[in-house]
């Protein structure tokens, strides 16, 4: 969490610095990224830099969350109150094309996070990029049981930890995807990405589903 003195620079300066540390830290792995070089991006002495944040890691910890602001950002018109758990799942592929393609750097940083990170943080990552969306999902598993729609012979933890990893899986398959053909995860051919989220949506329903 930053210091107060941060929160007290005028809000284009606080802005400045938070789009520089989710650049660092989504294109370099967390060891390689430099404060010094941060704070002469930014325009400040290096000392300035920590009068704002405790350490690195508290620097790092803040430009995640930033990162998953902005990507909740994206789902706050979005009224999940009578969604179907289907619904969510297929809609959640299209926020994540969405997000990546108006925020860029937030996005690798959150990839980087979640499938690269070096940091000596990592369980700490894990939770806090799981937590944001865990409280969400699993209300409307339980609505969804409630209503019929999906089977209540199951527990709604089993049925979000099920989820979870396979939301998390297809998404890291994407990315390796991409990364082995040297492309940015929407450059991918739409109709073959489009084919792939057909069949793990299917795979869902027939799993899961009452109907």
């Amino acid at each position: 969490m930053p210091k107060q003195t941060f929160f007290n620079l005028p809000e284009e300066k606080r802005m400045k610095i938070k789009d520089v540390l989710i650049r660092y830290f989504a294109n370099k792995p967390y060891s390689k990224v430099d404060i010094e070089d941060i704070a002469k991006e930014c325009k400040v002495a290096k000392g300035s830099m920590y009068q704002y944040f405790e350490n690195k890691k508290d620097m790092y910890i803040y430009a995640i969350n930033e990162a998953i602001r902005l990507s909740l950002e994206l789902i706050k018109d979005y009224n999940f109150e009578y969604i179907s758990l289907f619904d969510y799942v297929e809609k959640s592929f299209d926020l994540t094309w969405e997000f990546f393609i108006k925020h860029p750097d937030a996005y690798l940083l959150l990839e980087r996070s979640a499938f690269y990170d070096d940091s000596p943080y990592k369980e700490e990552i894990e939770g806090l990029l799981k937590g944001k969306t865990k409280e969400l999902l699993y209300e409307i598993i339980v609505k969804n049981q409630k209503t019929g729609f999906i089977r209540n012979d199951v527990s709604p933890e089993i049925i979000l930890i099920f989820l979870e990893g396979a939301t998390w899986s297809i998404k890291r398959f994407f990315i390796e995807l991409a990364k082995s053909r040297g492309v940015r995860v929407t450059e991918l051919p739409r109709d073959y990405v489009d084919g792939i989220r057909k069949s793990y949506m299917d795979l869902i329903k027939k799993g899961i589903s009452n109907i």
